[in-house]
């Protein structure tokens, strides 16, 4: 069996040990504009807002990880990103509805330099937009909710 990517890992993995939890890691990246308004990303069928990013392919650095997924996701270039916060912990456990479980580590990213237009793949993201930090819709996740306290930390500042 070829594990030479994380879908085919992750498999592997699930082959071994079934449905018990594991750890993943990952990056997202928090993306302001000139007006100083946070990018957020609708997924699919899904309701709440959450921070474009995703889970690392086997063996890649977090950096190449923030840079791939936001590529994918919104059609945006990262030129430059700096490590803001790990989210980890009891609060990232996550069961699946095939009942695989695991916990994500993700590595929570500012960028702070970036070209492109935000452009939803349509795959993964339905929606992307921008927010002030007086409208922001309702969040799903950790990674989220933790930059968002982050950032309003900073706004009181």
């Amino acid at each position: 069996m070829s594990t030479d990517s994380t879908p085919d890992y992750i498999r592997y993995l699930r082959v071994l040990i079934g449905p018990k939890p594991v750890n993943l890691v990952g990056a997202a990246g928090a993306v302001f504009n000139m007006a100083g308004e946070l990018l957020l990303q609708r997924k699919v069928g899904a309701e709440r807002w959450t921070v474009p990013g995703g889970v690392s392919e086997l063996g890649e650095a977090f950096e190449d990880t923030l840079r791939r997924e936001l590529l994918e996701e919104t059609s945006l270039v990262v030129h430059a990103a700096d490590l803001w916060a790990v989210v980890s912990g009891e609060q990232t456990f996550k069961r699946l509805h095939n009942g695989h479980e695991f916990y994500m580590y993700t590595t929570l990213f500012r960028v702070t330099a970036w070209s492109g237009t935000p452009t939803p793949d349509g795959l993964e993201g339905a929606e992307l937009q921008f927010f002030a930090p007086q409208e922001l819709p309702p969040l799903a996740g950790p990674v989220g909710r933790r930059l968002v306290d982050m950032w309003m930390a900073e706004l009181l500042v």
